[in-house]
């Protein structure tokens, strides 16, 4: 009896023990992660082509400020007196599908100078995709999102009323992951609000948001609040956006940037508060003060002061710091700062150099316009004045139809047979070592037309004309050689995308220069093969590979041995279009020094690598990457790199070391300014 009476007592408390594995079991299995991992799947497809009216509205308020702020280029506006701002805008947003939408805003108003945009990265918390991978465009990994499951921790706690409240935190602190928590629908997976805090680039944020009720609207939100607080050098604004989505009130698609407080009055879905109210009140009576007539003299003891004032801050500052931008229903206009460290770059190799953009459009129809887009730069190295004018005539953009001139002074090149002819003609050979003997400058000018044939074939046609001058002209005339070549080259390149927009892009392009046409005096032939391809992996992660070929078929004395997809650059770009394909440590003579080149290009970027897990400063890494790159040319070993680099809210930098076939050269360290760069 005492045997069995034991015997029983055992097997129940295993079965009392066994209660909470099984509860929680049946929990984890019945988690609700995997239906919000799968509810977006439900209405994707329905998102294509909805339109929506948003009302939003900014406020600023400039708790500490001091010089520094007037050189962030659009928070120049809050930089003076006074310290609390509104702006409203309504506009509307189509939406080409879950993350891509055009905004066309339609009523402006606010006490910002000249409506403004202040503070425009907040913008991008005006739409979050909760649901995809980046809550906004390229950064911030979505905690809702199965891709990125492995970077957080959950909770999740049933309710009563049929929802689940689930939080999560990061097991990595970094800029790039929040915190916070979202109530929602348990049954389906559809988040109905949530809570979010983060911090990037220079913002803390907590944003809520209310998401849309049913069918595709459930996607997006239905009402979105960020407060914001900016921090830098002593400098401190918070910020409130406010933005109301699936408004009634329909405006008219010719209602484009209208600045009137009336209008926007009269379309507000919500009232303003009393705060709003009372900013709204002091920017008026300041206004009408600047408006109340005073006597001549007052008036003369003023002036001046005014006027240099006028000129001083408000007219030469505000260009300085501030791009100069207009916009109309037919013209565009853009230019860069004059005073932007955005647009300062340095490498070891090329230097220091500076550039800035200019930006044009003019649209005869929704079918045709013609843009002119020049970039200006200086190389302080090489005390040299680069730019390039590319002018495009868009005449069918769904075929990729366009006719185009390029006007530009190129990178400077060496021309491989100057020293030899000389050499060859003294019998002996003369040290020209610091005598820029064999340097030319580049005038070049190009004229073709692209057309797509078949969705994955576009076809280039055109003309290419280069005028090469030397540098040291009065040694070459003395030496009895030509101080100027020229060239003119028809040209026909192939971009063939067998795949579309979803694997690689091979292109093939060939030139041949012909004698005695617009006075050439150079003839050669030129192949180049080339391929590229941006993997992205889920997780904002990316994959580029790149590979090519190039030769001279046919070359003639007096030629210059210049590629295009293989050449040195003087004006590089930046992290996200320059690193990937370029060499950062190649000497420039091996780009113009051989017959042909086999090169190719790898790296991989990911949000979230090694320099996260770097005490206080791994939080603010925001991408790593790495790199490996060689070469194959004439006379020479296998040229190879290896690279490491990474980018956050200040700069991106590059590690480099170079390799002549298992000898090592040399090391270099290349580095953007990125303070602002999304402002």
């Amino acid at each position: 009896m005492g045997v069995r009476s034991s015997f029983i007592r055992l097997v129940l408390w295993g079965i009392l023990l066994s209660i909470p594995s099984c509860l929680y079991a049946r929990e984890k299995n019945d988690s609700i992660l995997p239906r919000i991992f799968s509810y977006k799947k439900t209405y994707t497809s329905q998102i294509k082509g909805l339109e929506d009216n948003v009302y939003a509205k900014f406020r600023f308020n400039v708790e500490k400020r001091n010089a520094t702020l007037w050189l962030i280029p659009t928070m120049y506006v809050l930089a003076k007196d006074p310290r609390e701002y509104i702006r409203e805008s309504y506009s509307k947003v189509r939406f080409a599908n879950a993350h891509e939408y055009d905004i066309n805003s339609q009523v402006l108003a606010g006490t910002v100078r000249r409506n403004r945009k202040a503070m425009p990265t907040l913008l991008d918390y005006m739409t979050p995709n909760i649901y995809d991978i980046d809550l906004y465009e390229g950064h911030i990994l979505s905690p809702f999102n199965k891709y990125n499951r492995r970077y957080y921790r959950y909770t999740e706690k049933r309710l009563e009323d049929g929802t689940t409240r689930l939080d999560f935190r990061p097991k990595l602190y970094n800029t790039q992951l929040l915190n916070g928590y979202a109530i929602v629908e348990t049954e389906t997976g559809r988040i109905i609000r949530t809570t979010l805090n983060g911090e990037f680039d220079m913002l803390t944020f907590r944003t809520e948001i209310l998401q849309g009720d049913e069918g595709p609207l459930s996607l997006m939100p239905k009402k979105c609040v960020t407060a914001a607080t900016f921090r830098f050098v002593g400098n401190r604004i918070s910020a409130l956006f406010d933005a109301s989505y699936h408004c009634q009130t329909a405006l008219p698609d010719s209602i484009t940037r209208v600045s009137s407080r009336e209008l926007m009055d009269s379309i507000r879905p919500t009232p303003l508060t009393e705060t709003d109210k009372r900013i709204y009140e002091a920017y008026d009576k300041a206004h009408e003060a600047d408006t109340v007539s005073i006597d001549t003299t007052q008036k003369e003891k003023k002036s001046f002061p005014r006027v240099l004032k006028k000129i001083l801050w408000d007219t030469i500052g505000d260009q300085l710091v501030t791009p100069i931008a207009a916009e109309s229903d037919a013209v565009e206009f853009y230019l860069s700062p004059i005073i932007n460290p955005l647009y300062l770059r340095y490498s070891g190799s090329r230097g220091l150099s500076y550039k800035m953009r200019l930006r044009t459009r003019y649209t005869f129809s929704p079918h045709r316009y013609l843009t002119l887009n020049p970039t200006f730069g200086y190389n302080f190295k090489q005390g040299y004045f680069y730019f390039t004018a590319p002018l495009r005539m868009t005449y069918n953009p769904k075929r990729n139809g366009y006719a185009e001139i390029i006007w530009g002074n190129g990178n400077r090149i060496s021309n491989s047979t100057v020293i030899d002819h000389i050499n060859h003609e003294h019998q002996d050979t003369i040290d020209f070592r610091n005598t820029d003997m064999d340097k030319f400058t580049d005038n070049h000018l190009q004229v073709f037309n692209n057309i797509m044939v078949f969705d994955w074939l576009d076809v280039e046609t055109g003309i290419v004309f280069h005028q090469r001058l030397a540098l040291n002209k009065e040694l070459m005339e003395h030496y009895g050689v030509p101080t100027e070549y020229r060239s003119f080259a028809p040209s026909i390149g192939l971009k063939i995308s067998p795949w579309l927009n979803k694997g690689p892009l091979f292109a093939v392009d060939w030139e041949r220069s012909f004698k005695n046409i617009f006075d050439s005096n150079i003839a050669y032939e030129r192949w180049e093969f080339d391929a590229q391809w941006k993997y992205k992996i889920p997780g904002l992660r990316l994959l580029n590979l790149r590979a090519g070929y190039g030769f001279y078929s046919n070359k003639y004395e007096n030629y210059f041995l210049d590629f295009s997809n293989f050449r040195d650059e003087n004006l590089p770009e930046d992290w996200e279009d320059d690193w990937s394909g370029n060499f950062q440590l190649l000497d420039s003579r091996m780009y113009n020094e051989s017959d042909y080149y086999l090169r190719y290009n790898v790296s991989y970027e990911s949000p979230l690598l090694f320099a996260t897990w770097i005490p206080y400063l791994g939080k603010y890494i925001e991408k790593e990457r790495f790199y490996v790159s060689s070469v194959f040319v004439d006379h020479t070993r296998p040229y190879m790199e290896l690279g490491y680099g990474f980018t956050n809210r200040y700069i991106s930098v590059g590690l480099f070391a170079s390799f002549l076939g298992a000898e090592f050269k040399k090391f270099g360290i290349s580095f953007d300014f990125e303070l602002f760069r999304r402002w």
